[in-house]
């Protein structure tokens, strides 16, 4: 009984920290992807519920990163508080080990890694093709009609719009002038309509502009003979293609919108492949050779006839190694294609056991660190994740180039951290404090270096 309330306690020290540091992480990476994405969307007049849309779909990949990273940071700050407050301490001395305490958590962390390898398999690939579709609709969306004083429009099929003064609040205009080049054929000129003034304004799509023209000339040409017709008031509209959002799907999804079970289906279809390849280059230059040497014709892959080796050995050698160099280039890209998707298998499951690999490191580290702080434990977390993720990047890369097998790129990071925490977990578990905070704080320079060591001296006292 003792056990499962030591045990609850532990966790509820975990659960406010963790969802904290999940909330503003996500935040931190939303908002800056907030300037990626504005490029995008500015001028493109999109109503706003897409551009909510565009914000939700990018939070499923930011979620599978800042989750082993929050996990991180709630062991630091949950086991820093337990160590400063001495409870650990207490727990030893009435005879219950440190493991007791190890042991929630870490069933904890394999509980939300198994969660986040179901996010990663089946939530987060459908997100990534939807936000792909979207990102290419967007792309290609004109943008809405930007109509400025003094500038030549001619976005609109068949017009060319120019106006003297725009009121951007009441949609008014003064002095328009409206070059019109639909259904006429030389050797005819436009119409050109000319106004005083008028307003301009878009339907709800944005896809027809309607105008409400005064005070003004229409001028036609028909046969050499122009015609000039004055209006006090003229209604007319035009149609404006294309920037209205459609949305399309492309059907073709990359790796990182696949489900495990499909990318294993397409890693085994090019590992046929190659196999094939490599097939060939065993056996290509036995009968190859065996036809020179009895005097066969030889086919020339360049131009597809077959020539007689005494008519040119060397351009049958030729052939041979040109039909070896195209059967190894073809292996070599179907392995790098099954590698490609066998990185991104082991990478579904390597970030999710991050966060098992997080709470072995986070425990020792917190310990040592006491109660330095959420800044602290922030800091901490994010020089471990930045390292653990570029070991990641650059095992992905290596793997990618066939420079290494894709398991070992994707965990060996996870191997390195866990084995460091095994260590620190048996050496350094006890109370005592391998790591001084405020030495390393009273090497910043100035004010905040002096203000920093004495923060963690005081919040250090009993």
């Amino acid at each position: 009984m003792m056990v499962r309330m030591l045990s609850r306690y532990v966790l509820r020290e975990h659960l406010g920290p963790f969802v904290l540091s999940l909330a503003v992480l996500t935040f931190l990476f939303l908002m800056q992807h907030v300037i990626q994405v504005l490029d995008l969307v500015i001028g493109k007049g999109l109503q706003v519920h897409i551009v909510l849309e565009l914000f939700f779909l990018n939070i499923a990949w930011m979620v599978a990163l800042t989750v082993p990273m929050a996990v991180l940071v709630a062991v630091l700050m949950a086991f820093g508080r337990l160590s400063h407050d001495g409870e650990i301490t207490a727990l030893r001395a009435s005879g219950i080990s440190p493991a007791r305490l190890v042991l929630p958590v870490l069933l904890a962390g394999m509980v939300v890694a198994a969660g986040l390898v179901y996010f990663n398999d089946r939530v987060l690939p459908e997100f990534n093709y939807r936000l792909k579709n979207l990102i290419a609709d967007i792309s290609v969306l004109r943008p809405t009609l930007n109509l400025r004083p003094g500038v030549f429009v001619e976005s609109v099929d068949g017009y060319t719009i120019h106006l003297q003064e725009v009121d951007p609040t009441s949609n008014r205009v003064r002095g328009v002038t409206i070059i019109q080049y639909l259904d006429f054929a030389p050797p005819d000129p436009p119409h050109i309509i000319r106004a005083e003034h008028g307003t301009m304004t878009f339907n709800a799509r944005r896809e027809t502009l309607d105008l409400d023209l005064f005070e003004g000339t229409v001028t036609e040409v028909h046969a050499g003979q122009s015609r000039v017709q004055g209006f006090r008031e003229m209604k007319t509209f035009m149609t404006v293609t294309g920037t209205a959002l459609e949305r399309r799907e492309t059907g073709v999804r990359g790796d990182r919108e696949l489900p495990i079970r499909d990318m294993m289906a397409r890693a085994a279809s090019r590992d046929t492949t190659r196999q094939g390849y490599e097939q060939q280059l065993r056996e290509l230059a036995v009968p190859f050779l065996r036809r020179v040497v009895e005097g066969g014709a030889v086919e020339l892959p360049e131009t597809g006839q077959g020539q007689r080796p005494e008519q040119g050995v060397l351009a049958a050698h030729r052939a041979l190694e040109a039909r070896l160099e195209s059967a190894d280039r073809q292996r070599e890209i179907y392995e790098r294609q099954r590698d490609r998707y066998w990185v991104e298998i082991h990478k579904k499951w390597s970030i999710p056991f991050a966060c098992i690999a997080f709470v072995l490191i986070g425990i020792p580290l917190g310990v040592m660190a006491r109660r330095g702080g959420a800044v602290l434990s922030f800091g901490i977390a994010l020089f471990f994740f930045v390292l653990y993720w570029v070991s990641l990047i650059l095992g992905e890369d290596l793997a990618d180039r066939n420079l290494i097998d894709p398991w070992v790129g994707m965990w060996l990071p996870n191997i390195i951290v866990s084995l460091a925490g095994l260590y620190l977990l048996q050496t350094g578990v006890h109370e005592q404090r391998f790591i001084h905070w405020e030495a390393l704080a009273r090497l910043l320079p100035g004010r905040l270096g002096r203000r920093l060591a004495q923060r963690i001296t005081e919040q250090d006292r009993p």
